[in-house]
């Protein structure tokens, strides 16, 4: 009997000491792949459906501009616009409201170009007087320019020549919407080109809630006698854009990630052409089997005014105390500083808008990159952040209220640090950080004291100074594996389009040990 007693003592203690031996500096990651997620996954918002009958469609109405207007018909899914008269004629068919970070594709199948420049058009209007449009000529025309135009109160403000560089039918012109700037594209046999990322909020402030709520997405033609545009698909989506960056696993207040079955929820920014703030807040889900990455949402965040602003590198968390969804996230392009909300419906899907509250710290106007859980152990809410003083340094932060006042517990002097995490490796939780140039270290420090014990082990490190090592400890039958996902800092386009995403796997896994209790 004490035989087994032994024995059984044994296997367990081995269990524990394995579970306690989890050492974060002992763990070596391994690159499995790495990927750009440029407009590969969408969430499908509004679709023009070429099925039917389109013209007399109650669902699309038909706006002529000119006296009688273009000849609209449904033809074979497509709609063939045309222009059997001696006037040059201009009509368009109206889609439905435009959304908040929306991707709207419009697809040409063909351009007839007779005497004139059979112009196709996507537009984003308020009324016939106050509207976006851009206008591609067609490629045999004396002008094939694409051109970005705007008027308001019935006077033309812009015009502005995109590309003289024509491009021949089929071809879709994309328009996506990134807080106050308005990106236009060319996509030519799947290649698709950056023509221009423009601020416009100087003629429309398209994050007004009350302001986007009267525009809507029109697709028609400008065309001289004997002219036709072929329309081959319209259709409004929320995209997963030219890349990604940020990376925070979306969680419950314990820290644990939120995992079902094998996915799991990430915070990304989807990063947007040109300064930072035409970045947004995104919601993508990965599946550990298949290796998919998916776009399933986007935030954006109210101070009470109805500006719905593209704020990111957001910590979301769920609180299984009061069954509330929280977020953290930083005030980028505007007072550079950590605001906290509760979102009323799953973050996780579709286009999300919180009301945010600054939270309450002393302040320098340039805090990033929060990581908060409830320390049960502590009695404490913590919130990990950097803080710019000659560079971003590393602070931790609690409070006896997630809503709270939040009062500094410890600090990590060295620069310039960003992407902090506060997560378990081993039942011990470490502060982990990226600090550095290319390639980037990824330090680990200790929880709460912030001291630093190490680096990280990675057999290949992305590109780029100070990204991110996101550690996500994932629960199966047997045991927890170990994941890393970090972000390079390579520039699609000119500015801040960053960047691809890579994953790796750390070679120990965990036998008999985990991380969270289910």
């Amino acid at each position: 009997m004490k035989k087994w007693v032994v024995f059984v003592w044994g296997i367990l203690a081995g269990m524990q000491l394995f579970g306690e031996g989890v050492n974060v500096l002992s763990l070596h990651f391994e690159k499995e792949y790495q990927i750009r997620n440029y407009f590969n996954s969408s969430v499908p918002l509004s679709r023009l459906d070429l099925g039917g009958a389109v013209a007399g469609d109650p669902d699309y109405p038909l706006i002529h501009l000119t006296d009688p207007g273009c000849v609209i018909e449904s033809k074979k899914n497509s709609l063939l616009i045309s222009n059997p008269t001696d006037e040059k004629q201009e009509s368009y068919v109206r889609l439905g409201p435009l959304y908040n970070y929306a991707a709207v594709d419009l697809a040409i199948g063909s351009q007839q170009h007779a005497g004139y420049t059979a112009n196709a058009v996507l537009a984003l209007q308020q009324d016939c007087d106050n509207r976006i449009l851009v206008v591609q000529r067609a490629a045999d025309a004396a002008d094939s320019s694409c051109s970005l135009e705007i008027f308001k109160d019935g006077k033309s403000v812009l015009f502005k020549c995109l590309s003289d560089k024509p491009v021949a039918a089929p071809y879709v012109l994309r328009c996506h919407l990134t807080g106050k700037y308005l990106n236009v594209m060319q996509v030519k046999d799947g290649d698709a080109v950056l023509l221009a990322s423009v601020d416009i909020s100087a003629f429309f402030d398209l994050r007004d809630a009350a302001f986007i709520s009267g525009f809507s997405v029109l697709a028609g033609a400008r065309l001289g006698h004997g002219e036709q545009v072929k329309i081959t698909a319209l259709e409004q989506v929320l995209p997963s854009g030219t890349g990604q960056a940020d990376p925070k696993v979306i969680h419950d207040e314990s820290g644990a990630p939120m995992i079902d079955g094998d996915t799991i929820w990430l915070a990304m920014t989807t990063r947007g052409y040109g300064p930072i703030p035409s970045s947004y807040q995104g919601v993508y889900s990965y599946n550990l089997k298949t290796k998919e990455w998916k776009v399933t949402g986007a935030m954006s965040f109210d101070q009470g005014d109805g500006i719905k602003r593209p704020w990111h590198a957001s910590d979301i968390f769920y609180d299984r105390t009061d069954r509330t969804w929280k977020v953290f996230t930083v005030s980028h392009g505007d007072d550079h500083r950590i605001y906290y909300g509760v979102c009323d419906q799953d973050p996780r899907f579709g286009i999300v808008e919180v009301n945010m509250t600054a939270a309450d710290y002393e302040s320098v106007r340039n805090e990033e990159d929060p990581s908060v859980f409830f320390d049960a152990a502590a009695g404490k809410w913590r919130m990990a952040v950097c803080k710019y003083r000659n560079g971003y340094q590393t602070v931790l932060l609690e409070s006896d209220r997630w809503d709270g006042r939040w009062e500094p517990v410890s600090l990590y002097e060295p620069t310039s640090c960003t992407g902090i995490l506060i997560q378990k490796i081993g039942g011990t939780r470490y502060v982990f950080l990226g600090r550095g140039d290319s390639p980037c270290p990824f330090e680990v420090l200790s929880y709460p004291e912030l001291k630093k014990m190490g680096e990280l082990k990675l057999d290949e490190h992305p590109e780029g100074r100070n990204v991110w090592p996101v550690v996500i400890p994932v629960t199966r039958s047997t045991g927890t594996a170990y994941y890393l996902l970090t972000f390079d800092r390579d520039g699609l386009y000119e500015g801040w389009s960053y960047g691809k995403l890579h994953w790796y796997e750390a070679t120990r896994f965990a036998t008999g040990f985990k991380e969270y209790a289910e």
